[in-house]
């Protein structure tokens, strides 16, 4: 697509547009306790923006993702889109050292921290910055933030390499390129449909598993699996098991165990239409 809107943000076209043309009712999310509809996810996102906003978050604002897998990451996501703001989000599992690099570099405005990783993250981050914790305990408020009319061209997402090779990197993702790859790659090569349901080896926060279990079935009204323990062989074909993808998201190295598993013979894979294989997480 080359005549792009004068106002592109994320957060209309991967979900709000979905409760415009009815699909509020529809599943997003299957987690393990339940599944969460569309008109959810966009309530936990307005709840994430209305607590930014009080901690003094705007537009082009860069606000540090640290959470699970799970309804409240795939709302804070939307949540900082929905202010015009940057999403930059942190792998709980980095090292110290890599924590603080990616902080000072991206000099975020605010963090969102999940409780279980909030003394970690003190510990690493010398934050000048409000860091909110994020909890199950904690209800989010619960009035309707409306959605920024950012440029197709403005930033959306900060997404940093995972430091295997020096400091961790960061290249700027724009609203427009997001669309433009869900597009050309999510809709057009995988051809994903409404039916669909994704399920990723590797995490949120790990770029090809933000688009291909996030933001390519939330573009069609599909559904994505997300669970937030550690993707061993026996916890993904559980997963499998439970919520019978049609599309699995993997990694090299999960294909090599999954093959040598004894018992991968007798594991029922007729849900899946295909998967993909991206670089490891």
């Amino acid at each position: 697509m080359t005549d792009w809107p004068e106002t592109l943000n994320a957060d209309d076209f991967f979900l709000r547009a979905r409760l415009i043309e009815g699909s509020g009712d529809r599943t997003a999310l299957r987690l393990d306790e339940r599944e969460v509809p569309y008109r959810e996810v966009d309530a936990i996102a307005s709840g994430f923006a209305a607590l930014l906003t009080g901690a003094g978050v705007s537009r082009e604002s860069r606000v540090l993702i640290v959470l699970p897998d799970g309804a409240e990451f795939v709302g804070a996501i939307f949540g900082v889109f929905r202010l015009g703001a940057v999403v930059v989000m942190l792998n709980p599992g980095l090292t110290s050292e890599a924590m603080a690099a990616i902080a000072a570099t991206c000099r975020p405005d605010a963090a969102l921290v999940h409780e279980d990783h909030l003394a970690q993250f003190t510990r690493s981050v010398d934050a000048d910055f409000p860091v909110i914790e994020v909890g199950t305990a904690g209800r989010l408020p619960g009035t309707p933030v409306e959605t920024v009319p950012t440029r197709p061209a403005d930033p959306a997402i900060w997404l940093f390499s995972g430091g295997t090779t020096g400091a961790p990197k960061a290249v700027v993702q724009t609203h427009k390129s997001l669309v433009n790859t869900t597009r050309l790659y999510g809709q057009s090569a995988l051809g994903l449909n409404r039916d669909d349901i994704t399920i990723s080896v590797p995490k949120l926060y790990f770029g090809y598993a933000t688009g291909s279990n996030l933001f390519f079935p939330f573009s069609v009204g599909a559904s994505a699996v997300l669970f937030p323990e550690h993707p061993t062989v026996d916890v993904v074909l559980e997963q499998i098991a439970r919520h019978q993808p049609s599309i699995l998201i993997n990694v090299p190295t999960m294909v090599g165990k999954l093959l040598a598993h004894p018992g991968i013979a007798d594991v029922d894979f007729s849900s899946l239409r295909f998967a993909t294989s991206a670089g490891e997480a």
